[in-house]
C-alpha cells in the first residue's frame, strides 16, 4: 500500500490497520500473490477491497446474488485453465 489517497498521504498512514492486514497476508500467502491482488484493486478490480478512516481502496465485490448482463464482460487478470470438458 504505497499509493497516495488523494490527500497527499501514503495509504499506509491513512489506513494503518489495513496496512497491518496486508503485511500479514503477504507473510502468509506470499508477496507476489498479495501484490497482484493489490494491483488489481488499484486498477478497479475486486480482488481486494478495504475501508478505513472514511477511505476506500479497491473495488467492492458484487453483492451476493447479483446478476450481470452480456454488456458487462468479465476480464480475468490471467488466463484460467478450463476445468470442465
Amino acid at each position: 500500500m504505497t499509493d497516495t489517497n488523494g490527500h497527499g498521504k501514503p495509504l499506509r498512514l491513512a489506513m494503518p490497520r489495513v496496512a497491518v492486514f496486508v503485511d500479514a497476508c503477504r507473510e502468509s500467502f506470499g508477496r507476489a500473490t498479495v501484490d497482484q491482488a493489490m494491483r488489481n484493486a488499484r486498477a478497479g478490480g475486486t480482488d481486494f477491497w478495504a475501508s478505513e478512516n472514511g477511505r476506500e481502496f479497491g473495488g467492492r465485490p458484487a453483492p451476493p446474488g447479483a446478476s450481470f448482463s452480456v454488456d458487462q464482460p468479465h476480464r480475468p487478470t490471467k488466463a484460467m485453465p478450463c476445468r470442465y470438458k
